[in-house]
């Protein structure tokens, strides 16, 4: 392989997206912990601590929406565009096979 090139297997490429997106997607937590902690709501650090962790499950729904959805889908725009313009480099392309 040349230097400044790049060589990727489309079908293993949209494999591994795959499995990104469907891996990601169902890592979902559970709230249940969420509805238990009022407990902590009796102490200034267990109201800092509820507020953390509110954040966390927040946070985590964010990540788990972008790491399913967004991730692959701009991984998939980036395997086309590479396609494409392997197409458009291989179309202007001139070969003399009577040159031997």
């Amino acid at each position: 392989m040349a230097e400044n090139s790049v060589y990727m297997d489309t079908r293993v490429f949209t494999d591994i997206v795959g499995e990104i997106g469907g891996t990601t997607a169902n890592c979902v937590l559970s709230e249940e912990s969420l509805s238990k902690i009022d407990v902590f709501e009796k102490t200034k650090v267990g109201r800092e601590m509820n507020e953390i962790l509110k954040l966390f499950y927040k946070s985590t729904d964010t990540y788990r929406h972008e790491a399913s959805e967004s991730l692959p889908r701009a991984l998939l725009t980036l395997r086309d565009s590479m396609i494409e313009q392997d197409r458009i480099l291989s179309n202007g392309l001139t070969v003399d096979t009577n040159r031997r």
